[in-house]
């Protein structure tokens, strides 16, 4: 058995649009939770990577969640989840609060929900694992999580099929662009030509743009709210170099990584 593991973030700034109290990750452990309700002061997401566990609060909720589990509570609401005795999960979780947060409707509502598909659990890391060195940086880290967050909705996309569902899950986590797209077809069951026709007429993007468009966005993250370099950026999301990252940018969002960095 492994080690206990926990990977926190230090608490972030109070800022105009709210702070991020804690985050971090629970990797193949048992979860520190008391099975009796507790009550915060902030908002608190849990995303159940793997493993399982128990959820209950004080509108009588009780249920079991799984992986993909996505769980929100609202400030002030007693809740609790846990693993039972002797079991291990792998969690990310962050405790925020704010205005920014106040403005989306679905935080308002508490306990699990499986959101389809499944907004990135990477895009979310890349989000909570640069601590801000500024107020200002800290803001845009707080509203990365909210665009994030606005994804965490417990319903099924309309007029999308399952497939396609799953290879979007899939496609949204693959940041560096090292899985096959041919391959995710045949996870689907189909060929990769039926699979991207399905897939642009049901999404209204082609596999690739999907994807790379969700590359791009995270590009964009790790420009606000870290010092790495354009070198360490473009290789950590599977761009050739510095001046592919670049060029893709400025197409995707009208300006180049350097003075979206400086703005």
């Amino acid at each position: 058995m492994s080690e206990r593991t926990i990977v926190t973030i230090a608490e972030g700034p109070v800022t105009r649009l709210g702070q991020l109290v804690l985050a971090g990750e629970v990797i193949d452990s048992e979860p520190i939770m008391s099975p009796a309700l507790r009550v915060m002061d902030a908002y608190v997401l849990s995303v159940l990577i793997d493993g399982e566990g128990n959820y209950r609060d004080a509108d009588g909720r009780a249920e079991r969640i799984t992986g993909g589990a996505h769980t929100l509570v609202p400030p002030r609401f007693p809740h609790t989840y846990h693993t039972d005795p002797g079991e291990r999960w792998t969690e990310l979780f962050a405790v925020f609060t704010g205005p920014i947060f106040d403005a989306l409707p679905h935080l308002t509502g508490a306990g699990p929900r499986y959101p389809s598909p499944q907004p990135s659990v990477e895009a979310l890391r890349t989000v909570l694992r640069a601590p801000p060195k500024t107020r200002r940086a800290a803001e845009h880290q707080l509203m990365a999580l909210a665009d994030w967050l606005v994804d965490v909705e417990d319903t099924t996309t309309e007029d999308v099929s399952m497939e396609i569902v799953d290879a979007m899950t899939r496609l949204a986590d693959d940041l560096t662009a090292s899985t096959d797209l041919a391959a995710i077809a045949a996870e689907a069951g189909l060929s990769y030509d039926t699979f991207r026709r399905r897939f642009a007429k049901q999404v209204g993007q082609t596999p690739a743009a999907f994807r790379n468009v969700r590359r791009l966005q995270a590009a964009a993250t790790l420009l606000r709210l870290t010092d790495l370099t354009h070198r360490e950026i473009a290789r950590s999301l599977g761009f050739a170099d510095e001046f592919h990252l670049s060029r893709r940018f400025r197409s995707q969002f009208g300006v180049s990584p350097r003075d979206y960095r400086r703005t």
